[in-house]
């Protein structure tokens, strides 16, 4: 069973929606207690990272999620679920705090700067493809396909042995999937990214259930 975590941060109908095209085996949670026979996990979610942060303490999933992680469960965040993996982020209610994120992956989360540019980040940019890491997460993805974004925060000093692939924004190259053992995400929203988006979430799916 694929465990799809509630922690209010909406997006949740589409992403159940797209899971619901590969599997029946997966149910949405705001029970912590549903990790423990988890054969996947899902993260998802548009929001704020302090409020993310803030509702799964709230909830009980800090320790089940990291209990989860220990277990080899595989592990996917999307967007928000993805910016969480990190270990800090400038996104706070109080200026110049830093708000603690869950720590599984090295690198810090920060504000697009340049004021030449939009922000939030969004619409549609293209993958580069790290082709010196193999990836099960991105099997049939090719370099250069689009993908659909919406954020205004991303990682920086990121631990580059863990990153799959790339986007330029803000005239600089920026993660946008990562890949640590059993641990996955993609800043990007796979379930709005049309047939290649889907791709990845099918993937997923493969690795959370693979018989």
């Amino acid at each position: 069973m694929i465990a799809v975590i509630d922690f209010g941060m909406g997006n949740i109908h589409s992403c159940l929606k797209a899971i619901s095209l590969y599997t029946d085996n997966f149910k949405l949670t705001t029970d912590p207690a549903d990790l423990e026979n988890a054969t996947g996990i899902v993260l998802p979610g548009d929001g704020a990272f302090e409020k993310a942060m803030f509702n799964l303490q709230e909830l009980g999933f800090i320790d089940s999620i990291n209990q989860a992680i220990e277990k080899k469960i595989p592990l996917f965040g999307i967007c928000i679920g993805f910016q969480i993996l990190f270990e800090d982020s400038e996104e706070s209610t109080e200026k110049g705090k830093l708000v603690k994120g869950l720590g599984l992956i090295k690198g810090h989360v920060r504000k697009f700067k340049l004021r030449s540019y939009k922000v939030p980040h969004m619409g549609w940019n293209k993958l580069i493809i790290n082709a010196r890491k193999k990836s099960n997460l991105l099997n049939e993805v090719q370099n250069g396909e689009y993908m659909y974004f919406i954020h205004s925060y991303r990682p920086v000093d990121a631990d580059l042995s863990f990153i799959t692939a790339n986007c330029n924004y803000a005239e600089e190259k920026f993660p946008v999937i990562v890949e640590k053992e059993n641990i996955y995400g993609t800043q990007f929203h796979p379930e709005k990214s049309d047939k290649e988006g889907l791709k990845i979430l099918r993937n997923f799916i493969r690795i959370a259930n693979p018989n």
